[in-house]
């Protein structure tokens, strides 16, 4: 996507990856799910794209929905791969569409028993098209770990932003990244496949670090920005991250396994919330 339009509205910029994408308006709003009439009304600009309307966009064409946004925020940390608003500039449509058909198989089926013919057959591709971007099963695997980076990304911009009380910011952000709904459980599935993967012996997953590391600075810097406001605990902000994200992330394992149900996963960040984060608990906060 050239940079030469950054001063550009939404409207404009969703015109240019749905031309990049080679998607019509018509396929668009058919795979994004949207009357073709209210997406015709935001491309002029006449409509707002509402936060899941953004995200769906960015999913189809492939670009981030900081990018459709044109603008810098401290809401979510940026992957570096994702910078300038795509996966890859030079990613061509088959790479992606591999990558995100890999992503759905190995989510729903496992590492283990998806092949890469499976792949193939599913994204309508040839073997070898699929081994031309991606020399082994393993390399394809890792990149459905940042697939899944973007679509986290991707909402958090999309959703966030317009929260400016960090508290409820955190509630959200928390509630986003949870194994809630099936595209978040899709993510978990991939997380916790890496997981396993990095707990056998002289494993190593590319980039692994890296997107725990924006997971965990996100986290942060909405901590930090609700120390400043006093709505937050004033403690150690890494310190505090780190029991959240290890919170979330034991809370989540289980909800994903079925040892957990959802009321009670709320139930218990929730409590934790009140109890060790916030300086003056709502009790209606959600």
């Amino acid at each position: 996507m050239p940079s030469s339009i950054d001063e550009d509205s939404t409207a404009t910029r969703a015109k240019h990856a749905i031309g990049a994408s080679g998607l019509s308006q018509r396929q668009l709003a058919a795979t994004i799910g949207i009357d073709e009439s209210k997406l015709s009304k935001s491309l002029a600009g006449r409509r707002n794209f509402t936060a899941s309307e953004l995200v769906a966009v960015a999913t189809a064409t492939g670009v981030t929905v900081q990018w459709l946004l044109g603008e810098d925020t401290g809401v979510s940390a940026a992957p570096p791969k994702l910078a300038s608003g795509l996966i890859d500039a030079d990613d061509p449509t088959p790479r992606r569409l591999i990558i995100e058909t890999a992503w759905d198989l190995f989510s729903r089926l496992g590492y283990d028993s998806v092949r890469i013919a499976d792949v193939a057959e599913a994204a309508g591709v040839s073997s070898a098209s699929v081994h031309y971007y991606f020399p082994s099963k393993s390399e394809l695997f890792d990149a459905t770990l940042g697939y899944s980076v973007k679509l986290a990304f991707d909402r958090q911009i999309a959703w966030l932003g317009d929260i400016p009380d960090p508290r409820r910011r955190l509630e959200r952000l928390l509630e986003l990244q949870s194994p809630i709904g099936r595209t978040a459980r899709s993510e978990w599935s991939i997380w916790l496949q890496m997981w396993s993967r990095l707990a056998l012996e002289n494993a190593s997953v590319p980039d692994y670090h890296a997107s725990y590391d924006r997971w965990s600075r996100t986290v942060r810097a909405t901590l930090e920005d609700g120390q400043t406001l006093g709505v937050i605990r004033r403690r150690d902000s890494a310190e505090m991250t780190d029991e959240l994200t290890s919170l979330l992330d034991g809370l989540g394992v289980k909800v994903l396994t079925g040892v957990l149900d959802v009321a009670t996963f709320r139930k218990r960040l929730n409590a934790y919330l009140t109890r060790s984060v916030f300086t003056n608990p709502d009790k209606e906060s959600s």
